[in-house]
């Protein structure tokens, strides 16, 4: 503990040496002529002690250049947490996953994984893949605080810097704190489905975490006490005479039990809460197996009436199956974000695929089907008998 406290103050002192010089000569103060906003928060909080020229890059002609002339000379902002890292080297190593050996891109997620490398495929998706895998869109999609409300228009124009999830897409840099102190709502800015809904064209739904938390019994006053994203996802933690931040953003129950950890499990659950979390996921995980089972049955049922007049009708039916189980599937809390809705979702998704089963029997024979051949030429043989008796 006594090692990485000396050594972050060797980094911190070592940042000011190094731009003391920058600061005596161009005097950040200038900064707050144009810049006042934010050279308020600055000023104010505990970043003060950090320049501008830690995260700002001036141009060719330096600062002063860009004072005398600030459109012809703009600084260049690095957003990347190895900046953070300078001073905060514990969250830094807490957040850096993919910087650890055995990290797995396949099997798992973390904020510190780059999209260009672990998903290529969204440099040249949509928008709001863009704008929630990159901390410049981050930044941009929470100048709105409520979900849903991204600016597209500005979105479009976006000029990607940094492509990780970094500190400066949930902290504005300039003092610290979060750009928005609701943790659910911060959060759902990119963890939510862009509110679909079950129309019979949406078989798949993804990162539905802001559709079932803000409609759960965490924030409607169900539970004891409100609690949002980071009370289980980023609780404070002893641990071995130091505290671990939750930085990864894992969910671990054991860590939550923890006595001592910051956000208050152990109150009302003592040591029960991982019995009890395991309690309520286990028949979600059962429901989930079987209807990825019903799911085959459908689309066997389904494909039996391709062709037929009631095929547009079942195909809705089993979009929407699809919908409300993906919607819990791709939610990732196997129900613990929101038991009710969960359990709801895959009530809906088990009526959706019956209909498509019951549906398939007794349909009419296909639009296009013409009679079969056999029959007409019977009938003929017949007609030719007849007419034969009849002239002799």
């Amino acid at each position: 503990m006594l090692g990485e406290i000396t050594k972050t103050i060797v980094i911190v002192s070592t940042v000011l040496i190094l731009f003391t010089t920058v600061c005596i000569a161009v005097g950040f103060d200038d900064c707050a002529d144009c810049h006042q906003d934010s050279y308020n928060l600055w000023s104010s909080s505990a970043h003060n002690i950090a320049d501008c020229g830690i995260c700002h890059s001036p141009a060719e002609s330096g600062f002063e250049g860009h004072i005398s002339n600030p459109s012809d000379s703009v600084p260049t902002a690095d957003l990347s947490s190895e900046v953070c890292g300078d001073c905060h080297a514990a969250i830094f190593d807490e957040w850096n996953e993919f910087g650890e050996v055995g990290f797995d891109m396949e099997a798992m997620a973390s904020h510190s994984e780059p999209t260009e490398i672990a998903e290529p495929y969204v440099l040249h998706s949509d928008v709001s893949c863009v704008v929630c895998k990159s901390t410049d869109g981050a930044i941009l999609n929470l100048e709105e605080a409520e979900v849903y409300m991204l600016n597209e228009e500005a979105a479009h124009d976006l000029n990607v810097t940094e492509w990780t999830i970094s500190c400066v897409a949930c902290h504005d840099p300039h003092e610290g704190g979060l750009w928005l102190e609701n943790s659910t709502l911060l959060c759902g800015n990119c963890h939510n489905t862009e509110g679909l809904v079950a129309d019979g064209n949406t078989p798949v739904v993804r990162h539905a975490q802001w559709e079932m938390v803000s409609t759960s019994g965490y924030v409607d006053g169900t539970h004891p006490t409100a609690i949002g994203c980071v009370d289980c996802h980023m609780s404070m933690i002893p641990l071995d005479g130091e505290v671990t931040t939750g930085h990864d953003f894992d969910f671990d129950a054991v860590a939550l039990s923890d006595p001592d950890a910051s956000n208050g499990c152990y109150m009302c659950h003592q040591d029960s809460l991982t019995s009890l979390i395991e309690e309520k996921q286990a028949p979600i995980s059962q429901k989930l197996s079987d209807l990825n089972s019903l799911k085959e049955e459908a689309n066997i049922a389904l494909e039996s009436v391709n062709g037929t007049d009631s095929y547009e009708i079942q195909l809705a039916n089993y979009n929407d199956g699809l919908f409300y189980l993906t919607e819990v599937e791709n939610d990732g809390s196997v129900g613990i974000h929101n038991l009710v809705r969960a359990h709801s979702d895959l009530d809906m998704s088990e009526n959706f695929f019956n209909s498509v089963i019951e549906g398939s029997s007794g349909v009419d024979e296909p639009a296009d089907q013409v009679p079969a051949p056999g029959g007409i030429v019977v009938l003929m043989v017949f007609a030719t008998v007849a007419f034969l008796l009849k002239r002799d």
